[in-house]
């Protein structure tokens, strides 16, 4: 009879910490697929929270170039050249967006910067002074990670809006 008793209680414990470790590692490793399927109003981007908190594989967007720090925690930040025009220079991280009309002005702190509010909302100033082709930039910048980030097999879509909600509160 005990050992039935020290069994189940292993079982129940093996279990609950299994669950726990599931949960914490499919919201790591999903975040993005989270991040861009969450309802949302039209001018905040949950996706830019998620460069700071992961490393983003290249082939979630291939037409960017997808750079990975090495430092903890994990953060990305998001290039493209060429977006109005021929040479010009984007990128996203995790509180802004830059761009310059070619990657030394970049370099050289010449560029426009949008910033986006804590909980990654565009304000329409911001929106009226990156113009409607950037705008437009980063919309598809985020349909297309919604389109190519991996799936998970189990679905806690839930759990992650509460917390951005929760950090976001």
């Amino acid at each position: 009879m005990k050992l039935k008793t020290w069994f189940w209680t292993l079982l129940s414990l093996i279990l609950i910490v299994g669950a726990f470790s599931y949960g914490a590692n499919n919201l790591g490793k999903y975040n993005f697929y989270y991040a861009t399927h969450m309802k949302h109003p039209k001018n905040q981007y949950p996706f830019v929270t998620a460069t700071s908190m992961n490393t983003m594989p290249s082939n979630y967007l291939p037409n960017y170039t997808i750079a990975n720090s090495t430092t903890e925690p994990p953060t990305c930040y998001i290039a493209k050249t060429n977006v109005i025009e021929k040479g010009d220079y984007l990128r996203l991280n995790s509180y802004s967006l830059a761009y310059a009309h070619s990657k030394e002005q970049f370099e050289n702190g010449k560029s426009l910067y949008i910033d986006f509010s804590e909980n990654c909302h565009l304000s329409n100033t911001e929106k009226k002074n990156m113009g409607q082709t950037l705008y437009r930039t980063l919309n598809d910048m985020q349909d297309e990670l919604k389109r190519n980030s991996d799936r998970p097999l189990i679905n806690l879509q839930w759990i992650y809006n509460w917390y951005f909600n929760w950090l976001n509160s």
